[in-house]
This record gives structure tokens, C-alpha cells and sequence, in this order.
């Protein structure tokens, strides 16, 4: 039975240092690439938690959700560096413990312990650099899963601050509206705004980290004025998928689909320029569908990784509205079904290419 380890950083290229020699060795943003989830390939016995060199891993390079399509790699070394610094970009620090796990395919992965992993959630995806503290060989080539089975985020959920949402009185600016403010829904008619939050990325932001860089839906990309002009989300919104292609693959004719899936479509790209973006979040009492620029797409879900994409002070603002979110953990469910996996959204993207037929199609008659 596989055995999930947690989310750890992924270095696609060994440092080629290890033990007491990688001491003080800084890593910058750009060199802990994405974020992923890690587990065992299921030959550790449930509830041995006692990772070792020669136990095996499997990585979500994809970042698809689903481990059957990877390669299991084994773990030919970790090392133990307590005291390690993680630098944010407002100047802040926090004191780390991490196990740096060497894999047979030469790449690394850091995973840190799970007292840390709230405040790196607090601001992951605003991380300057990690420098590797002292080398403790009592944990030489071994370690405690339990102690670093965490869940780290780096990503943020939200629409570009020129992006126009469909409101009782016609499409005003999301960056312009105010808590109290009506939005209107897909299947819930106006909607209240009961909070917003703003996060700026600058173009050296953008530079160390990526990932965050807009998906550019383009005018008509999605179906006829769908979106009437080119929308700009960060690449884990979710964007609503309708037709009855959708309805045969999943059984639901509605689906989400975070829109940094979807960029194999016509007209559907990751921004490559690094020029400097703001995004933002609106939450309303549910979960809904609005109108982005015409286009379906989602309000902030509550759910644990959007929680935790955001700051320590965004979440206390939530968590004042919702005290319920804090206290029980509950999020409530989406309005739609999300399809996450890559693999399933490629097919749905070559069935509708095939058929030529649009991705949403609102209508529940075509």
C-alpha cells in the first residue's frame, strides 16, 4: 500500500554536495522548482514509518494527482540539516529542519518538518531563498516520515485585477469592487461579497517562482464571446467546463478544470513575460460561478490549499467571517465536480478538438 510522505520541493538537478560539505549551501527560488506531492511506491508496510536508503519514492512530476503514471526512483541517500534558514521577499526568516532526500534519477526533493510547514504556508509563494544549516548525522541516511509528512502550497487562486465580473449592474472591474458588493451567480443570482484579498507579484516575483505566471484565456477560447475579451487567472483557478462531452467522460455535463490544465487548447497559454501582475480573491458566503470577462469560472473556495496559498492575516480575516472554517476544518464543496487529473483533461481537450465543438456551451440542448 503506497503511502503518501507529503508535498516537498523537487529539485530536478542534484546539488552535488552532501553531508557536512552542502553546510551552508543557499538555494534560491528558481533552483526548488515546483512543489509536489511524494510517496512511497507501496513496499514499506503500512505503518512503518521508518524511511531508509534503498526505500523507493514516487514523485507527481506531473502534478496531475495521479502516482500510476510515474516512475517509482529509490532513494539512495538523505541528509539531515537542522537549523536551516528559509528567506522570505518581505525580509522575514524561518528556522527549518530539513531532510534533503537524494533519488536514483538525480534529482533531490527537501522536506521539511511539520512544525515548520504552517509558516512556509503562511508565505511560500514568496520564498527568496532556503540555506542548509547544520549537517546532523545522528539521522545520517534515515528518517522519521511521520515528522515530515506535511502539505506545503506555492500557489494563489484568483483573477487579474482588470478582470471584469458580471454584477447586478452591469460587468464592473474586480480590483474596484468592495465587500458588500453583489456579483452575480451562475445558479444563485446576486451574491454578496464578503471578502477580498489582493497579492501583488513584482517581475522578480515572477522571475523566482514561474508557476504563479497568468494563464491567458484568449476572447472566444472557450466558446462564442467566451470570454469576450482574453482573461488573465492564475494557473489553479478553476475554470467551468460545459458540454455534453463532459457529460459522457464524467457524468456531470459542468466540470471545473484549473486552467493551467487547459493550456494545450487553442487559444489558452501561460503568460511567458515576467511583467508584473495583481491578483485577486473574492469569497462569497459559498462557493459560486461567476462571470469572468463573460467567461464561467469560479469564486474562492475555501478548501484547505487556497487557505493556505494565502497570508497568516487573510486567513484571520476568513476565519472571522467563517469561524466555522477554523474550528471544524470544514471547507463545504465545490459547486462543480474539479477534474484533475492531466491525462483526463488532455482526452476531454481531444474529444472537443475532434468534434469541433466548443468547451462551454451553455446551453444544455447542444
Amino acid at each position: 500500500m503506497a503511502i503518501l510522505i507529503g508535498s516537498g520541493f523537487h529539485l530536478t538537478t542534484s546539488l552535488t554536495v552532501a553531508g557536512t560539505a552542502a553546510q551552508g549551501t543557499v538555494l534560491s527560488a528558481a533552483d526548488l522548482g515546483q512543489v509536489v506531492d511524494i510517496q512511497t511506491d507501496g513496499t514499506l508496510a503500512l505503518g512503518n514509518n521508518a524511511m531508509n536508503v534503498g526505500d523507493s519514492f514516487i514523485v507527481d512530476t506531473d502534478e496531475d494527482g495521479d502516482f500510476t503514471d510515474e516512475t517509482a526512483t529509490i532513494q539512495t541517500g538523505n541528509d539531515r540539516y537542522v537549523s536551516s534558514t528559509i528567506t522570505y521577499a518581505d525580509g522575514s526568516t524561518s528556522n527549518v529542519t530539513l531532510e534533503l532526500v537524494s533519488l536514483s534519477d538525480g534529482s533531490q526533493a527537501i522536506l521539511v518538518n511539520d512544525a515548520a510547514a504552517s509558516n512556509i504556508n503562511a508565505a511560500s509563494d514568496q520564498i527568496e531563498t532556503i540555506t542548509l544549516g547544520t549537517f546532523n548525522p545522528n539521522f545520517d541516511d534515515r528518517y522519521n516520515q511521520e515528522n515530515f509528512n506535511n502539505s506545503i502550497t506555492n500557489s494563489v487562486v484568483c483573477f487579474a485585477k482588470e478582470t471584469l465580473l458580471q454584477t447586478p449592474i452591469g460587468y464592473q472591474e474586480i480590483g474596484t469592487l468592495k465587500v458588500g458588493d453583489e456579483v452575480e451567480t451562475a445558479q444563485n443570482g446576486a451574491q454578496k461579497v464578503v471578502w477580498i484579498g489582493t497579492r501583488k507579484l513584482s517581475s522578480a516575483d515572477l522571475f523566482a517562482s514561474p508557476h504563479l505566471k497568468p494563464v491567458r484565456i484568449s476572447a472566444g477560447a472557450l466558446g462564442v464571446d467566451l470570454p469576450s475579451i482574453d482573461l488573465l487567472v492564475s494557473p489553479q483557478h478553476r475554470i467551468l467546463i460545459a458540454s455534453k462531452i463532459a457529460e459522457r467522460m464524467f457524468g456531470q455535463r459542468e466540470v471545473f478544470v484549473p486552467a493551467i490544465k487547459l493550456v494545450e487548447a487553442e487559444g489558452i497559454d501561460q503568460v511567458t513575460s515576467v511583467a508584473p501582475i495583481t491578483y485577486v480573491h473574492i469569497l462569497l458566503e459559498s462557493h459560486q460561478i461567476v462571470f469572468a470577462n463573460g467567461a464561467p469560472a469560479e469564486s474562492l473556495h475555501t478548501g484547505p490549499c487556497a487557505l493556505q496559498a494565502l497570508t497568516v492575516e487573510a486567513r484571520k480575516e476568513i476565519f472571522d467571517i467563517f469561524p466555522e472554517l477554523e474550528t471544524v476544518r470544514k471547507s463545504g464543496s465545490t459547486v462543480r465536480p474539479t477534474v484533475q487529473k492531466q491525462a483526463k483533461v488532455n482526452q476531454l481537450l481531444a474529444r472537443h478538438q475532434k468534434n469541433r465543438k466548443k468547451l462551454v456551451l451553455l446551453d444544455a440542448s447542444t
